[in-house]
């Protein structure tokens, strides 16, 4: 419930009363039919979630979001017009709709910030004391001198700023002037390989026209296999003619003999005499030209026996050569592809070495900013009082730099480093910053019970600066000054620090170190668990912290100040705001501090609200 209480309560009509609060209706809505009871919405929605989803009268019909109906316009008019009284500063008769202007800016004990907040006034308290406070407020009297000294280290921090930009900018020209040049000569020893490549496919080329000229001499030597094959035809009719002429031969002698037979037989034949002398005189004229054809074809397959075993000499010498040429080709072909592959590999590796070289320029460009932010932070350290020199507390015995690295070298990478006890000082947070941070890309780093001074802190302040993997850091126990508290805020209030999880438990900070903490909540949009239990925090601090977690802060989600004794009952209000407009808030822990039982009682009202708060007083 808000910050006021009804007049008359008990003169409202219970029909505007909500059967579960027990207060009139805040955004009424109704249940449907048979029931068509009213209940304010948080509280029916609040019930339904977390008891039944079945209707609260008949306990039968199944109920969602999206069957509640809102009440009639007359009935929420009616309700607005409710009067109330604030318990504040007890102005009655305020209608309920127009309470929240009147806690904006009517109510003379609505809690405000110094116009001065600007430049670190820490007051804020109740508007009726605002104009006492601004008159008698040491930080608007010296405001004409801080705004001058401000703007006089901003126009010297831009003039350092831009100077070392230059520098690096130069340093950077050269570097990349030297990398042009570089590149631009293994750029030239690629052109001239590259030429080496084209007179090596123009010689390719060359042997690629010697095989077209060796496959049209494979075309003739296919050719004179055909001529071979029509020889091996003359020469089996030539074997055929023959056989034919020595048939012919036999029946010349079989017809001399039947000749000499007729002659000595029969004298007196002239006729068959004749007709044979005719025939045989015939098959002598036709012997005699197969004869003369048979010579002339022996002579031919002479010829062509010759040609033969010349065709068949060139044929294999041919072939001999296309082989061997073949072989050279192959192997010349062979080479060619190697040192092409070769050419190829450093060209690869050439454009991957240009690409690292653009990949580096724009990490040192990221770098280079990193620096400018860097330099610009310790800068404006040398216009802030001297602070007392830091000591080194004693130590039983300080550790190792070797052990150390060996001890952080076991932890498994990306995950925690735990180094509770370990003696870290300022002489091996440096190994812890390596190691851990950049080397294990740990995402966990617990420091507890070690000798941290401001020094150390600073050093772990820049290293977190430029740090992706962390993701929490816990520094208990380690008695931190305010100054230290102050580097490391200053560094988590860059958005490129990614911690999500910052513990600084039993380290005596004070209201100024809340102060800055709470200043580094304004601009930081990852950090979600802020733990300060067991310090010498008092209400003064918790009123600034409160204000910031209003307004300011929307990713916050566990805060733990349990333990601080000096947490009175004068924080009740404050916190109950904070956790009241707070979204994103889960988790507050305050026990074990001097709160009332009332204060504690009050502070369970702020989470009636709340779904899944974890309030523990």
């Amino acid at each position: 419930m808000d910050n006021y209480e009804y007049v008359n309560k008990s003169n409202i009509n219970n029909d505007f009363i909500c059967e579960i609060c027990k207060n009139p209706f805040i955004d009424p809505v109704a249940l449907p039919e048979p029931c068509e009871q009213t209940f304010c919405f948080k509280c029916i929605q609040l019930n339904l979630e977390n008891h039944s989803q079945n209707c609260l009268q008949c306990n039968k019909k199944s109920l969602s979001n999206a069957d509640l109906k809102k009440e009639s316009l007359i009935v929420r008019k009616t309700l607005d017009n409710l009067p109330v009284k604030c318990r504040s500063c007890f102005q009655e008769n305020i209608r309920r709709a127009k309470f929240s202007q009147h806690m904006q800016e009517i109510c003379p004990k609505r809690r405000v910030c110094c116009s001065a907040s600007n430049i670190q006034c820490p007051w804020y308290g109740p508007y009726d004391q605002f104009h006492r406070h601004v008159n008698e407020c040491p930080y608007e009297k010296i405001r004409p001198l801080l705004s001058k000294l401000i703007n006089d280290v901003a126009r010297l921090d831009q003039l350092t700023q831009l100077q070392t930009k230059i520098q690096n900018l130069e340093n950077n020209f050269e570097q990349l002037q030297n990398q042009m040049e570089q590149t631009e000569n293994e750029n030239k020893s690629l052109r001239e390989k590259l030429n080496e490549m084209e007179k090596f496919e123009i010689e390719n080329k060359i042997l690629y026209e010697k095989i077209s000229k060796m496959e049209k001499v494979g075309i003739e030597s296919e050719s004179l296999r055909e001529k071979i094959s029509e020889m091996d035809k003359i020469e089996i009719e030539n074997k055929y003619l023959k056989e034919k002429t020595n048939k012919l031969i036999d029946e010349k002698q079989l017809i001399h003999d039947q000749y000499d037979q007729y002659k000595k037989n029969n004298n007196d034949v002239g006729m068959e005499f004749s007709r044979l002398t005719s025939s045989l005189q015939h098959v002598s004229s036709l012997i005699e030209y197969i004869e003369n054809e048979n010579q002339v074809l022996q002579e031919n397959l002479n010829e062509l026996n010759f040609y033969d075993v010349n065709n068949r000499a060139l044929l294999k010498s041919f072939q001999q050569q296309q082989q061997i040429e073949a072989d050279s080709l192959q192997e010349m072909n062979q080479r060619l592809k190697e040192k092409l592959f070769d050419y190829e590999t450093e060209l690869q590796q050439s454009n991957q070495y240009c690409q690292q070289l653009q990949d580096q320029s724009i990490n040192d460009k990221d770098k280079i900013e990193e620096l400018m932010i860097n330099i610009k932070r310790l800068e404006a350290k040398l216009y802030l009082p001297a602070s007392q020199p830091y000591q080194i507390p004693e130590k039983n015995k300080n550790i190792e730099t070797n052990r150390l690295e060996e001890f952080i070298d076991k932890c498994q990478s990306y995950l925690m480093v735990n180094l509770n006890g370990e003696q870290i000082n300022d002489d091996n947070i440096e190994v812890v910053i390596k190691a851990a941070l950049i080397k294990k890309q740990c995402q966990s780093l617990i420091l507890w019970n070690n000798h941290l001074t401001c020094f150390s802190i600073s050093r772990l302040s820049s290293a977190l600066s430029m740090n992706k993997s962390l993701t929490k850091l816990s520094i208990s126990k380690n008695h931190l000054s305010d100054s230290a508290i102050k580097d490391l805020s200053e560094s988590l209030s860059f958005n490129n620090c990614t911690l999500k999880q910052l513990v600084l438990s039993s380290n005596e900070i004070t209201d100024q170190g809340l102060i800055y903490l709470s200043d580094m909540l304004k601009t930081n949009e990852h950090l979600i668990v802020l733990g300060l239990q067991d310090n010498k925090i008092t209400d003064k601090a918790i009123q600034y912290l409160s204000q910031i977690i209003q307004f300011k802060n929307q990713v916050i989600e566990e805060i733990s100040l349990y333990s601080n004794k000096s947490i009175t009952d004068g924080s009740v209000d404050d916190i109950f705001d904070m956790i009241r407009h707070n979204q994103s808030l889960k988790t507050f822990w305050i026990w074990d501090c001097q709160l009332s039982e009332q204060g504690k009682d009050k502070l369970q009202q702020s989470i009636q609200d709340k779904n899944n708060f974890d309030l523990q007083v």
